[in-house]
């Protein structure tokens, strides 16, 4: 029943290595960026569920991305090695295409689709992450509350970074703990957008 595709597949990449290695990259390619986007997908999870042990993870995931930023995204080679064997193995099975030809193919799909990714990346996401990475450089500065803190609710901070005034939704550090206006606070971590702060004794 299956002996017909079994041919096929055994025909196609027993003819050229190359086949092979379209196949190997397409393959490669799809798992990494579904891995990329799992694992992201998970890190943004953690953090809407206020799980205050994923912080740590965050700010090194954070600062992977803002080393992204300044050269070539993950997500874009990713890009690219997936379809590079897709172009080349279209090209192959589809439409007849020779060694050199297919791996032309192969190497334009690739390339073009990499840099749409890059340019996604750039023009999308980067100017998301690096507001997170400017959000992580405040744990461990001080603070002012102008909103005050109940016990286990939201109120607000307000603190002057690079000679700007900003203000932050902002959590006591201990649920039960609250602050009131004016209060001096430290930055201990960020989930969500939300600041943990403590006391400055």
């Amino acid at each position: 029943m299956f002996a017909p595709s079994a041919s096929i597949f055994g025909d196609l990449f027993a003819d050229n290595i190359l086949n092979v290695i379209y196949a190997a990259a397409l393959f490669i390619g799809v798992i990494y960026a579904l891995f990329l986007m799992f694992f992201h997908g998970i890190g943004d999870a953690l953090g809407d569920l206020d799980i205050g042990t994923d912080v740590d993870t965050s700010l090194d995931l954070d600062s992977d991305a803002a080393g992204e930023a300044s050269g070539v995204s993950m997500l874009a080679i990713a890009s690219f090695i997936s379809a590079f064997g897709a172009f080349g193995l279209i090209a192959v099975t589809l439409l007849g295409a020779g060694s050199a030809a297919s791996l032309i193919a192969a190497l334009i799909g690739g390339v073009v689709m990499g840099l749409a990714a890059q340019a996604f990346f750039v023009y999308i996401l980067s100017p998301t992450v690096s507001s997170e990475v400017r959000q992580t450089l405040l744990v461990g500065m001080a603070a002012e509350i102008i909103t005050p803190i109940p016990p286990a609710g939201i109120g607000q901070v307000a603190l002057v970074v690079e000679g700007s005034r900003m203000t932050y939704s902002a959590r006591a550090t201990s649920d039960g703990e609250a602050f009131p206006r004016g209060t001096p606070v430290r930055i201990e971590r960020i989930v969500g957008g939300v600041v943990y702060v403590t006391s400055i004794a």
